[in-house]
């Protein structure tokens, strides 16, 4: 009996098991294009949309903007008749004629300088949306294609001209169909104004709709030329970066650079870009941060950044993980400063790549209100406000987010989603960043953190970014308004793209920063006294543009796209602290995590 019973152990203990539920399965590669490849996630999506919703959004993004813009047209011709009719009047009656000006003027004062401040939101929200990406495809199509034929021999310098050229082509092309539409437009139907003595719905929306036509034409072929001159503007190539500081300067610190955590919020979740092809749960972060503890311990770090996606979709779990992760490590924890990232704002549904927020939906504002509670928990002592107007530095984060009951409206927003807390969500994520981190005591150094998220609401578009023109205006003033000072510039996406030729379009296109030479070139004249840091595509690269040194980082938990065994890794930098608010890498470590 004995010996049966032992028998049937050991056959047992021979069989292997099946699969293993810790790895996951099949419904974890709902969303992973490793899985599944990018035309499933498409086909996919397609079959999942909610057309109600997408043509509900298009009304809301597109028409309702396009609406506005081409009513001011028709708004400044009849302001215009009205005070000719009030001149004609005035030979007449003049009392009547004075009065009728007056309440033109108060009219106009009133909701004249709202109404136009209004149209310049909506339309460069409209450029944001349709315009602007379309550009970034049309010229990493182009760029891809002169690549191709070109492929031999590629050097940085050649690559260079190459994108050069195709950004040329694509600037023609866009142009001369912006021109073709305001023409078309134009022939058809002329420049539209309301009939001020038989004001109708329908002819204004008509009249609104072809105004906006012609003026997003005529605006499309101004700013592809602008954008391209901006572009060939930037000089040189994109180079690797060689270490050229001497080793007896001194004043240095020591920067542990940390990107896409991607922490999910259950102890075996998956990560919706790898499914069941990456690291289950959160090993590969809590490693991170021993490494760290052993690192500090060695030498003490005097930054840790994080550079976007801490998250794998901005859940609260995730970031509840996240806050408990670091409260094991309360050295790190006063040290460490992050950036949003799009997995941490813009992932709609982890599962679901055709699931859609409507413009007014809690989603967008409750994730939000995740990463400033998360910003304020964790650097909110450290982080200032900044006056986009002057770039001066303004109240800490901590006492901002307290002034003039915004915390009761973020409070009722957790609570509730209401309607006031959404509104307040989204007024306050547009003040608060840039955040500004100054050195400690006598060091002039500090620290920029920009949120660079397109304004998303469909999983598929998460990964687009940019830095809107308020941002870049105060960028400008606190770089410009404090000169003896060098500066960590953070953000989540890259400003220039790799120098490799065999990038594929699913990341030249679906995860650019879209105002990318806008955002270069308000830094450029500032490049020997700022070091730019980012992540958000995973590879790891350290590069030069003209002056300006870019730091890339991998993946803590993914490891390098280039690198295909989910191995993370992230780099200690040791900086240069110069004359003259100077600042240069002269090392960098790479350190992998088991």
């Amino acid at each position: 009996m004995g010996d049966l019973i032992r028998q049937r152990r050991q056959t047992q203990t021979a069989v292997s098991p099946i699969w293993s539920l810790r790895r996951g399965d099949a419904d974890d590669d709902r969303a992973s294009p490793y899985a599944r490849g990018f035309f499933g996630i498409l086909i996919s999506a397609a079959l999942n949309f909610n057309f109600l919703k997408g043509a509900l959004s298009f009304l809301v993004l597109i028409v309702g903007p396009a609406l506005l813009v081409g009513v001011v047209p028709s708004i400044v011709v009849t302001f215009g008749l009205l005070k000719l009719h009030a001149a004609t009047l005035l030979g007449r009656n003049p009392v009547a004629a004075l009065l009728l000006l007056v309440v033109l003027v108060g009219v106009a004062l009133w909701i004249g300088r709202p109404l136009l401040a209004s149209a310049i939101n909506h339309f460069w929200h409209l450029h944001y949306t349709l315009i602007f990406p379309i550009f970034i495809a049309l010229r990493e199509l182009m760029r891809s294609a002169v690549e191709r034929l070109f492929h031999r021999s590629i050097t940085p310098e050649r690559l260079h001209r190459q994108r050069q050229f195709g950004a040329v082509l694509a600037a023609l092309l866009l142009t001369a169909g912006g021109i073709a539409l305001a023409t078309s437009v134009e022939i058809s139907m002329g420049v539209q104004v309301v009939d001020i003595a038989h004001v109708r719905l329908r002819a204004v929306a008509w009249a609104a709709l072809a105004n906006a036509a012609v003026i997003l034409g005529l605006s499309t072929a101004i700013e592809s030329s602008y954008w391209l001159w901006r572009e060939l503007k930037l000089g040189g190539p994109v180079l690797d970066w060689e270490s050229k500081v001497k080793k007896n300067e001194s004043s240095t610190i020591r920067v542990a650079h940390l990107s896409d955590l991607h922490l999910v919020g259950e102890r075996y979740g998956y990560r919706m870009e790898t499914g069941t092809h990456g690291p289950r749960g959160n090993r590969s972060v809590r490693h991170a941060l021993r490494r760290l503890e052993v690192l500090h311990q060695m030498t003490p770090l005097d930054r840790i950044l994080l550079t976007g996606d801490v998250t794998d979709a901005g859940t609260r779990a995730e970031w509840a993980e996240f806050v408990d992760l670091l409260r094991n490590h309360p050295e790190l924890r006063t040290r460490l400063s992050f950036v949003p990232g799009n997995h941490d704002v813009n992932i709609v549904d982890r599962a679901n790549p055709g699931h859609l927020d409507l413009p007014w939906s809690p989603g967008l504002a409750l994730r939000k209100l995740r990463v400033v509670l998360a910003l304020d928990a964790i650097q909110g002592n450290r982080a200032h406000v900044v006056d986009h107007a002057s770039g001066t530095l303004g109240p800490l984060l901590r006492d901002y987010l307290r002034e003039n009951s915004r915390a009761e409206l973020l409070r009722a927003l957790a609570q509730s989603a209401t309607v006031r807390g959404r509104r307040a969500m989204a007024t306050l994520w547009n003040e608060i960043f840039p955040l500004v981190e100054p050195g400690p005591e006598g060091c002039d150094y500090g620290v920029i953190l920009l949120d660079s998220n397109a304004r998303s609401h469909f999983s598929l578009t998460n990964a687009i970014g940019v830095v809107d023109p308020p941002q870049l205006k105060a960028l400008k003033s606190v770089l410009r308004n404090d000169p003896g000072r060098a500066w960590l510039i953070l953000l989540h996406h890259q400003i220039v793209e790799y120098p490799v030729a065999s990038i594929g379009l699913r990341d030249r296109i679906g995860l650019a920063l879209i105002n990318a030479s806008e955002v270069l070139s308000a830094i450029k004249p500032y490049a020997s006294r700022i070091l730019v840091l980012h992540g958000h595509r995973h590879r790891d690269w350290i590069g030069t543009c003209g002056d300006v040194v870019l730091c890339s980082a991998p993946s803590v938990t993914l490891g390098s796209h280039e690198k295909k065994d989910y191995c993370g890794s992230f780099h200690v930098h040791e900086l240069v602290l110069g004359t003259g608010a100077g600042i240069r890498l002269a090392t960098t470590e790479r350190v992998h995590i088991a």
